[in-house]
């Protein structure tokens, strides 16, 4: 039975529902039973972790970030939006494998600790990445962000498909990444578009962050950032949207009708001022909703509980509504939402036949205490701190303050190494 494990005494959220005293049979990488312990038939000799009454839900799924700008953490704080990406795009100009790869484990880092089992990363060198992924044992979906003048970085996008996509038993997935409409060209998408087409891709977008981005669309091509892609036919992929913040009525009709998936990511928006997507809205329209961090330099922390427990208090602070985007709502568009935008259609859930994405929350931490309503602790009360296991097709990635796939202090080390290449000039 050294392939089983199990999980006792939890207070289980399933996806669906809250089990009391909760059991978790896993086989290998999948979920094998579901239920109160009194129900369960615990095996001689699987590896038992004893939730000791904690919180135990599927693990968290940052549907968009860009994971090596951990490296520029806090750069250009207190700016809008075009002058914080000329630093940015100053010091990416410095950016090489190795580089990349520190930052991108860093990252990995930090979310295993925060209890996120996949993520949707937009970047360069995307190799480095996808080998971190592999080192790690996280769960992600790939895309080389792509502008026009990069022409030549469309194929290395679809080369990153062929030699990635499905790897690792499954947990790798790769997309395409047209940055966004002011950094390409119709002629560019449309060859984009007909890439991820003739490969089978789907495609990782940002679309209308800000105002100024939607209203000099407008100006540039008559219409706003989603009629535009939709009209160059974007959307009959299977299509990961960040942000939306300015989407209007039409928008959120077109995104629901392609059943395009909008990466809600209220952190960062709040942080560069781009407003508040309208996520009541699109849900109640019908659109695929997800949450995600984008990068620690926008953002600062790679915690999706901050986005989580911000996605439900902004929507009822701007409705006057406390009833909008209920705890539950929120908690499945960390979890099944994100899995289900990153082409993953057995994670998001604890439930017979899943793979094994799950993480516990501790039940000594003084945040959690005591438990009443179990949602609302992880909606409201939780943070990344609290988690004490992350586990990605069963296998435990962190455990009691214990990184089981990867060397903190090294990771650490290389990271302070590369972020010392960037010629970030110092505010101290």
């Amino acid at each position: 039975m050294k392939n089983r494990v199990e999980i006792h005494n939890a207070l289980v959220f399933t996806g669906q529902r809250v089990i009391g005293n909760g059991f978790v049979g896993i086989n290998g990488a999948v979920i094998e039973t579901v239920c109160e312990m009194k129900q369960s038939l615990p095996q001689p000799g699987a590896r038992v972790i004893d939730a000791r009454g904690g919180l135990v839900m599927p693990g968290l799924v940052n549907a968009h970030t860009h994971t090596a700008m951990t490296l520029m953490r806090g750069v250009g704080s207190d700016l809008t939006l075009q002058p914080w990406l000329d630093i940015v795009w100053k010091a990416e100009e410095r950016l090489t494998g190795p580089i990349v790869s520190a930052g991108a484990m860093l990252a990995m880092m930090e979310m295993i600790r925060c209890g996120v089992t996949a993520f949707a990363d937009m970047y360069y060198f995307m190799d480095d990445i996808a080998r971190a992924v592999s080192q790690t044992g996280l769960r992600a979906s790939l895309c080389r962000g792509l502008v026009f003048d990069e022409g030549a970085r469309l194929s290395e996008n679809a080369e990153l498909f062929r030699a990635w996509h499905g790897a690792e038993g499954g947990r790798i997935h790769v997309m395409l990444g047209p940055h966004a409409e002011y950094t390409t060209n119709p002629e560019y998408l449309r060859k984009v578009i007909d890439t991820a087409r003739e490969i089978g891709a789907g495609l990782h977008v940002h679309i209308s962050e800000t105002r100024r981005e939607h209203d000099e669309c407008i100006g540039r091509r008559g219409v706003t950032p989603v009629r535009y892609f939709d009209g160059l036919g974007m959307f009959e992929r299977p299509t990961l949207a960040a942000h939306c913040v300015m989407a209007d009525e039409g928008d959120i009709e077109i995104l629901a009708e392609r059943g395009v998936t909008v990466a809600h990511c209220p952190v960062s928006n709040m942080k560069l001022a781009c407003g508040v997507a309208p996520a009541p809205s699109m849900a109640r329209a019908g659109v695929r909703l997800a949450l995600g961090t984008d990068s620690v330099c926008s953002n600062n922390r790679a915690d999706m509980f901050e986005e989580i427990k911000l996605c439900s208090i902004l929507h009822k602070g701007v409705t006057g509504d406390p009833t909008i985007m209920p705890a539950i709502e929120t908690l499945r568009l960390a979890t099944e939402g994100g899995a289900r935008a990153l082409g993953f259609s057995d994670v998001g859930e604890i439930a017979p036949g899943m793979r094994a994405d799950i993480i516990a929350l501790d039940p000594d931490s003084p945040a959690l205490c005591p438990i009443h309503d179990p949602l609302a602790q992880l909606v409201y009360s939780a943070t990344g701190q609290d988690v004490r296991m992350t586990m990605v097709d069963g296998n435990i990635l962190y455990l009691d303050g214990q990184y089981k796939t990867l060397d903190a202090a090294r990771v650490l080390a290389l990271a302070r190494e590369a972020a010392g290449k960037l010629g970030i000039k110092r505010a101290y």
